[in-house]
């Protein structure tokens, strides 16, 4: 096991760039690592056009997270993985660990996770990661060969590249083209694909879409059946909720001004409970329903017993009670 981390560590001290001509693209992901003692504000860079691309990101103190770049839209997943201290030791006003430049519902900050590799030098949770060193104790953080472990087990995919340091990241950029990957195989035509964060949903429900596209679209149209959400021409179009039973149709077409693709995926809506009037007293009681939506109706008593109000013939107890289970609630004009 020392042979092998040692061999992880000579390898990710600083990124180190992958030859094109000798590594593939991987779909289910390529992914880029950054560890370091004291936090700060790391800035990424996403200038080529690497696909399905995501972040690790592990410090022990706060950190403030900016992704940005032409291909920043081909990041699917970023995560934080620290201890989770709010201590500014770098000086830069952060009080605690921010995330910006891709959609929040694809980024994670998780405060001492569960490491997945045991080492003698290194936390068994995943705090921080600083040194190269495979035979020292690592001052209470994790080895890289954890972080590598605990990141890659996270997400699916390639490691393209890991960068570990001690210090504050200031600011400084750096580029996802320290690791290209494949740069004479990269897909620059549209290509539109989302994804669905639940695709079986109870009527009523709302959940929301991902955008997937590569090509580097800058336009995107959205056709939601079963909604009255109508089209929706922005990246990420937010909640969507569904009000009609049945498998309806999802359509995104994005396009760069000079080609667009369309995409065509589906939603179930199913009956998980149907609401309606449940009383069967009211005028509006419906034999169908199983969730009491608060819509009962009642008319003019026609009885000639008042009092009856379980229509047994007799005023009881049961009448009583009944009473009783309806005090305070609100009677229609």
């Amino acid at each position: 096991m020392k042979h092998i981390i040692l061999f992880y560590c000579l390898a990710v001290l600083y990124f180190m760039p992958f030859n094109g001509q000798s590594q593939t693209c991987n779909s289910n992901g390529n992914v880029i690592i950054f560890a370091n003692y004291d936090g700060g504000i790391l800035n990424i860079n996403c200038d080529v056009n690497i696909p399905n691309l995501k972040i690790g990101v592990c410090a022990f103190t706060d950190c403030e997270i900016n992704i940005s770049g032409p291909f920043a839209g081909n990041v699917t997943e970023v995560i934080y993985a620290g201890s989770g201290i709010d201590y500014d030791n770098c000086n830069l006003g952060l009080t605690e660990t921010t995330i910006n430049g891709v959609p929040i519902g694809i980024t994670s900050v998780l405060i001492q996770p569960d490491g997945v590799l045991s080492d003698p030098d290194g936390n068994d949770v995943i705090l921080c990661g600083y040194s190269c060193s495979a035979t020292e104790w690592q001052g209470g953080c994790n080895t890289s060969a954890q972080i590598l472990a605990y990141f890659m087990n996270e997400f699916s995919g390639t490691l393209r590249s890991y960068r570990t340091q001690y210090n504050c990241w200031l600011g400084e950029i750096y580029n996802s083209s320290a690791s290209l990957c494949c740069p004479e195989e990269v897909e620059t035509t549209v290509n539109a694909n989302f994804s669905i964060s639940d695709p079986i949903v109870c009527i009523g429900q709302c959940i929301t879409f991902g955008d997937l596209s590569t090509g580097n679209p800058d336009s995107w149209t959205w056709t939601f059946e079963g909604t009255e959400s109508g089209t929706i021409t922005s990246q990420f179009p937010g909640e969507i909720c569904y009000t009609d039973l049945g498998i309806h149709l999802v359509t995104l077409t994005a396009a760069n001004g000079n080609e667009s693709n369309t995409y065509t995926g589906s939603v179930e809506v199913i009956a998980c409970g149907i609401p309606g009037c449940t009383y069967e007293a009211a005028a509006n009681y419906n034999s169908t329903a199983t969730i009491d939506n608060g819509t009962c109706t009642f008319g003019p008593c026609e009885c000639s017993c008042p009092g009856d109000l379980t229509l047994d013939g007799f005023v009881g107890v049961a009448d009583l009670l009944e009473f009783i289970s309806l005090f305070g609630t609100n009677c229609p004009d």
